[in-house]
């Protein structure tokens, strides 16, 4: 039986299929990590493309069958590409959000995650590397995983950079891979 529903998320990751046709991965506070079909929004005549950027918090109507979602209507509710970032903000954004795709189960309701990559979200948007850098702190520690000492001492002596290599080191240990996101800021 189909079934309907709707709610804010972030997108965390996209992809391409067929002629017209996306998948993607939106993290949602009420339905956790979902995957769905946006068919048809890379037609001309779409205008759901320009709302479906990674990093963008939207509003969202989705239609279920079985396991399968498709999204039906959505709306750019918090666009991150609402003024012009720099290449290291996309960077640590792409990072975060490939970090939270291959750690976080599909369809677990996590709200305390959802707050972390959001807040995140708008502390890159917002240039505010140490906000940014004490959510993942936070994404960590809600995830479970102990924190390493090294990436509190680091972040308490407010050098952020060796913080954010200590972060990516420790996301590679967690994941046992490196992570395929361009290391243009670390």
């Amino acid at each position: 039986m189909p079934h309907f529903s709707s709610g804010l998320g972030l997108i965390i990751n996209k992809k391409k299929l067929h002629e017209g046709d996306l998948q993607l991965t939106i993290f949602t506070q009420n339905l956790g990590k979902i995957t769905c079909l946006a068919k048809g929004v890379r037609s001309i005549k779409s205008r759901r493309l320009g709302h479906l950027e990674i990093g963008n918090v939207i509003k969202f109507n989705l239609y279920q069958k079985g396991p399968f979602f498709w999204l039906s209507e959505s709306e750019s509710v918090s666009p991150f590409l609402k003024q012009p970032k720099k290449l290291s903000q996309y960077n640590l954004l792409f990072f975060l959000y490939e970090v939270a795709n291959s750690i976080i189960p599909a369809e677990e309701i996590l709200p305390d995650i959802y707050l972390n990559l959001s807040n995140a979200t708008q502390a890159l948007a917002q240039d505010n590397y140490p906000d940014f850098i004490r959510e993942e702190i936070n994404f960590i520690r809600n995830l479970g995983f102990g924190l390493n000492p090294q990436i509190s001492l680091y972040f308490d002596q407010k050098d952020y950079q060796k913080a954010q290599k200590a972060i990516k080191n420790y996301f590679e240990s967690i994941l046992e891979k490196p992570l395929k996101t361009p290391k243009l800021f670390i």
